[in-house]
């Protein structure tokens, strides 16, 4: 008995060993320097590039923003949330301009593409999303966009 356990637990390791070799050799998909993604995340306020926002997945993320930079000299943003259902929310290029209305449907959804100058934007910036009138707790901040 001790030997075949110890025959399988050899076998487990040398599995696992080539596993992790062969998985050394693939190579990692490299990050297209003309593309971000940051998150949205359910946040009442912030400064205008949104320092405190972090750009990681939590409960408070409410949905993702693709951001490219194209070589028309425009700048692709891509909106993909999930909010209130049934509900208008206004979204700015934080501290600049509103850029867009999104309209979620019956389940919360959202999704819409947009293009604005990339003059505009410039090399960082934020979003922010938010319904006429502004209740508390239905504000969202975007993590900060960086170009550098």
């Amino acid at each position: 008995m001790a030997r075949r356990l110890g025959a399988l637990w050899l076998a487990f390791a040398a599995i696992s060993i080539a596993c992790w070799s062969a998985r050394a050799q693939i190579p990692v998909q490299p990050v297209d320097p003309s593309q971000r993604q940051v998150y949205l995340v359910r946040q009442d306020q912030s400064d205008c590039s949104n320092s405190d926002v972090a750009n990681v997945d939590s409960p408070l993320v409410a949905g993702n923003i693709w951001v490219t930079r194209l070589h028309d000299g425009n700048t692709s943003i891509k909106i993909a949330t999930t909010a209130k259902p049934n509900t208008t929310y206004h979204f700015f290029l934080k501290c600049v301009r509103k850029l867009a209305d999104i309209t979620t449907d019956d389940e919360g959804v959202a999704n819409i593409s947009i293009a604005v100058p990339t003059s505009v934007t410039g090399d960082t910036f934020a979003f922010d999303m938010y319904p006429e009138g502004a209740p508390a707790g239905n504000k969202f901040q975007s993590a900060r966009v960086a170009f550098r």
